[in-house]
């Protein structure tokens, strides 16, 4: 009976390194996946070169430059203009990989030939404010379907229209 409150202690301290310990592992691996809606067509998000941002204002530009009165009353509601930065396969980024591998990303295309995935192509886009010609956000959306071009879509939360390579 004398020995109870050393047990106590005992237990106390063996279930306290035990939660430090498994907080100290959870930060050695790698991050979930972030979710993205059911109508999103992101399956990911990275950060822009400065080169890809360049030739993506570029891009906006001349969708706007070409943009009919239907388009521009469209851009008059959303602003808001997701244009194509950069056309990649997915083997170039491991996390996206990691996901289609697993099955955890959703694409209409889905990927049948699973000795194929590195080579799906990946489109990243970058998200304007076509009101400010700034982004609207750092980091840019990857996507894997491409919606109609000059459609209004979702892109990793935000509800932009689809510039593609920025033509109508």
């Amino acid at each position: 009976m004398k020995n109870i409150p050393q047990i106590a202690l005992l237990i106390c301290l063996l279930s306290s390194s035990c939660t430090e310990s498994s907080t100290t592992l959870s930060s050695l691996l790698p991050p979930k996946p972030r979710q993205y809606g059911g109508n999103d067509y992101a399956v990911g998000e990275a950060q822009p070169y400065p080169q890809e941002v360049q030739l993506a204002k570029k891009r906006l530009a001349n969708f706007i430059r070409r943009a009919d009165l239907k388009q521009r009353q469209l851009l008059d509601l959303n602003p808001y203009v997701a244009v194509q930065a950069n056309v990649l396969v997915a083997g170039e980024d491991w996390p996206l990989l990691r996901e289609l591998g697993s099955g955890r990303v959703r694409t209409t295309d889905y990927v049948q030939d699973q000795q194929n995935i590195p080579n799906y192509q990946v489109d990243f886009l970058l998200l304007f404010n076509a009101r400010t010609g700034g982004l609207v956000r750092s980091d840019g959306v990857l996507i894997m379907d491409e919606p109609q071009r000059g459609s209004v879509a979702d892109f990793a939360g935000v509800r932009a229209i689809y510039a593609g390579a920025g033509w109508w």
